[in-house]
């Protein structure tokens, strides 16, 4: 950016007000990089230096690039507070610095390609389960060796926005169970649902034993050995429900029947 900035700022009036537009995404792009304090002494800089000229020709005039980018009163440009304190800044949000991505040419790529996998890797770091594997499969669509080349992640294609753009609008925790999961922040509900899942890949031997399903299990295996204490039909019925729970524990703990498995435990035992 302040590459950019350099090369606007050595245009002549004229000139640059034909470049306007990419001017005002360069500036926007360096102030969304900044700290507050790098704003501020932007907006101050351009007041002590240009606001009497802001005044005289208006103030639509205010919206321009060009008061941030001229240096004919001698002066580096004012926009230089913004990109002096965007240098230092710990708070950049993802969508600012993919924007700062966009203005490096490609020749200019190759040592800043750091740059681009510290923000693919970021951003897929705190992308939710689903927008990881939609940004796996695009990716793939564009090359089998994608991981090789950050700079595919970042730029777009065929007309597309960016495909790390698919990590950036879709940040937030995933709470599905899936590979992506991460258990730290699941509910009490959702520890539940996925212990299967975690016990089978970790073999938990005590949570295989002793889960809600497990223990109603047992209990309606123990009602339906005592004969005696239930008439003949629900004894029955009782051993079914034994047997069908004895093979089928995974396929149940994968439907919301976990939910009931307390209720159910107790009226077994009962």
């Amino acid at each position: 950016m302040a590459k950019k900035v350099y090369e606007l700022s050595t245009l002549a009036l004229d000139e640059l007000e034909d470049r306007k537009w990419e001017a005002l995404l360069i500036v926007n792009a360096a102030i969304s990089s900044a700290t507050a304090d790098g704003v501020a002494r932007t907006h101050a800089d351009k007041e002590a230096r240009w606001g009497a000229q802001i005044q005289e020709e208006g103030i639509l005039s205010r919206l321009h690039p060009k008061w941030l980018l001229r240096t004919d009163d001698g002066k580096p440009p004012v926009i230089q507070h913004a990109l002096e304190s965007a240098l230092d800044n710990p708070h950049r949000d993802l969508r600012t610095r993919l924007q700062a991505l966009q203005f490096i040419a490609p020749a200019e790529r190759e040592p800043l390609t750091d740059l681009a996998r510290a923000l693919a890797t970021d951003a897929y770091a705190g992308a939710r389960g689903d927008a990881r594997d939609l940004f796996i499969t695009r990716m793939r669509g564009l090359s089998k060796e994608w991981f090789k080349d950050p700079w595919l992640t970042v730029l777009p294609h065929d007309g597309k926005p960016p495909p790390v753009s698919i990590l950036i609008e879709n940040q937030g925790p995933t709470h599905d169970g899936g590979l992506h999961d991460d258990p730290s922040d699941d509910t009490t509900w959702e520890t539940v649902k996925f212990g299967w899942a975690d016990a089978i890949r970790t073999w938990d031997v005590d949570f295989l034993r002793d889960n809600p399903l497990s223990q109603l299990y047992l209990s309606v295996e123990t009602a339906a050995s005592t004969a005696g204490q239930v008439a003949a039909g629900a004894n029955d019925a009782a051993k079914g429900i034994a047997s069908l729970l004895g093979w089928t524990p995974y396929v149940l703990a994968a439907i919301a029947v976990l939910g009931l498995t307390t209720a159910a435990l107790v009226g077994a035992r009962r």
